[in-house]
């Protein structure tokens, strides 16, 4: 009779296996959450780290809490990897820790860089140079923005937003375009009936040919143009030099004749897009139908100061997708999406805007009918010109140390940004001080030693809460104030580069690269 076969001496229990099995799965979770929290930080310290935007001081670029109506505002992500082999460039947007306070985060745009004296002109552009008392305003330069840039400066001035729809909609002598007011409330055709312009719609104005015809704009645009205020008595500001326009041009195909079945000759066209910014400059494209016929040139006063040939004619039957951009002193022509000229009208600082002169943006055709369609208008940032914390700033402007930048925010007249940091330099007995931020007023604490002793608190420039009583006050030099405005390199953070978040129902909504 076989015997049952017996557990070797040195054989685990079933038992024990399972424990080991179970210490291991354990043990090798442990390492991979370990490495993942490992691998968590090195990324949010050196690569990339999310942020949120409190604030509206970079509206519209970015959208704080109160800029929307969920309260959400955008969230986005920080390349901390680029800037430990790079140095920002100007128009960055940049996190850094700010200097009046270090354990908070700000967000801005670079404007000037180190080593450079900058100012902003009252019209609102910025003008730098090398730093060195040996230059002066004739050495100041308008730093181009590179078209992503602009791109993302632009604000809408025209079309009107679906907004508003007037009560006689259904009236077939409406008067109104159903989209909000009357488009004859933002552009004026030539006197008469037979002006050669038709407004049709926001959409479309139609040239029906012959003599030449012009259409203008009713109201200047100003720096608190928008879409719903160009057309009334709410549109309201300075002045904005820095435009562009955007529309669809297109030509009608000719007309065949009956007999010949050959298309009939049609007269020779041409469409002017001219905007004087003031009364000084004049900038102009034209696009025609004649060989060598189109181009482009800044006037300044009676005298033409750029020009340059275009190489593009019009043809019977085509579109054209037309923009003229004029700003940072340049006039930039584009057709179907190909630049096709940069010219530079050559202005030096502290040129005077002539606000004297009629602002005017004009289209003027002559020649073959044509049709201008989804006409769009936007104008460039304007940075307000306005030092709290420096007023002589405004004139004689600002140079930047080694090592450090100047920095604004895009919503230009609500921003907390270098133009407006200052320091309190509180100076204690016993050559001690305290530096903390001036827009920052200091606490009054119950004291619980004395109710007659009251002691001040702040939070300090490093980020730590400091408190002092009045008796510990210098009385000799007291405290000072002086303005704190630029932002080292070593408290640079690194640039925001996407927003990720909040999700709109019309995808992608607010999601995508920052500019």
């Amino acid at each position: 009779m076989n015997e049952p076969a017996q557990p070797r001496a040195d054989a685990p229990s079933r038992s024990h296996t399972a424990r080991d099995s179970g210490i291991a799965f354990l043990k090798d979770n442990l390492e991979a959450i370990a490495v993942a929290v490992v691998m968590a930080l090195i990324i949010k310290h050196f690569c990339v780290e999310a942020f949120k935007i409190p604030t509206s001081s970079m509206y519209p670029t970015l959208m704080g809490e109160s800029d929307n109506e969920r309260g959400e505002g955008d969230r986005i992500l920080v390349d901390k990897w680029s800037f430990l082999f790079t140095d920002p460039e100007r128009f960055d947007v940049i996190v850094f820790r700010y200097p009046l306070n270090r354990a908070r985060n700000f967000i801005k745009r670079i404007a000037f860089l180190p080593n450079e004296h900058g100012q902003i002109s009252d019209d609102g552009d910025l003008w730098v140079r090398p730093a060195g008392d040996e230059l002066g305003e004739a050495d100041l330069r308008i730093p181009q923005k590179p078209r992503p840039i602009r791109e993302h400066f632009y604000r809408a001035v025209y079309p009107p937003p679906p907004s508003s729809v007037p009560d006689d909609e259904d009236d077939p002598d409406n008067p109104f375009d159903s989209r909000n007011g009357r488009v004859e409330d933002f552009w004026r055709a030539g006197e008469g009936a037979a002006n050669g312009w038709r407004l049709e719609s926001h959409d479309r104005f139609a040239y029906e040919g012959g003599a030449l015809a012009r259409l203008r704009n009713r109201n200047n645009i100003l720096e608190h143009t928008r879409p719903d205020s160009w057309g009334t008595s709410g549109n309201a500001g300075e002045l904005v030099r820095d435009v562009r326009f955007r529309m669809r041009v297109r030509l009608p195909a000719a007309e065949v004749d009956a007999k010949s079945g050959k298309a009939a000759p049609t007269p020779p066209t041409r469409l002017s897009i001219r905007w004087r910014a003031d009364g000084s400059y004049l900038a102009v494209m034209t696009l025609s139908s004649e060989e060598g016929g189109s181009e482009a040139f800044i006037r300044r006063d009676t005298g033409v100061v750029a020009q340059s040939a275009l190489p593009v004619r019009l043809e019977a039957g085509r579109s054209y997708d037309v923009e003229m951009e004029y700003v940072d002193g340049r006039l930039y022509a584009h057709v179907d999406g190909v630049e096709l000229v940069e010219l530079k009208d050559g202005r030096r600082f502290p040129e005077t805007r002539d606000d004297a002169g009629d602002q005017r943006f004009q289209l003027e055709a002559e020649g073959g009918a044509l049709f201008v369609e989804a006409m769009h208008v936007d104008r460039d940032l304007r940075y307000e010109n306005s030092w709290d914390a420096n007023p002589g700033a405004r004139r004689s402007g600002v140079t930047v140390p080694a090592d450090s930048y100047f920095m604004l925010g895009d919503n230009t007249r609500n921003s907390s940004d270098s133009r407006r940091w200052r320091t309190v330099t509180q100076h204690l007995i016993g050559d001690r001080t305290i530096r903390y931020d001036y827009a920052s007023s200091p606490d009054y604490l119950d004291s619980e030693y004395d109710a007659d002793r009251t002691p001040k608190r702040v939070t300090d420039v490093d980020g730590l809460p400091r408190t002092w009583f009045e008796e510990d006050e210098d009385p000799e030099r007291g405290s000072e104030t002086s303005s704190a405005p630029f932002v080292h390199r070593d408290l640079i953070v690194g640039r925001a580069f996407l927003v990720f978040w909040p999700w709109n129902p019309e995808f992608p909504g607010r999601i995508g690269f920052i500019h």
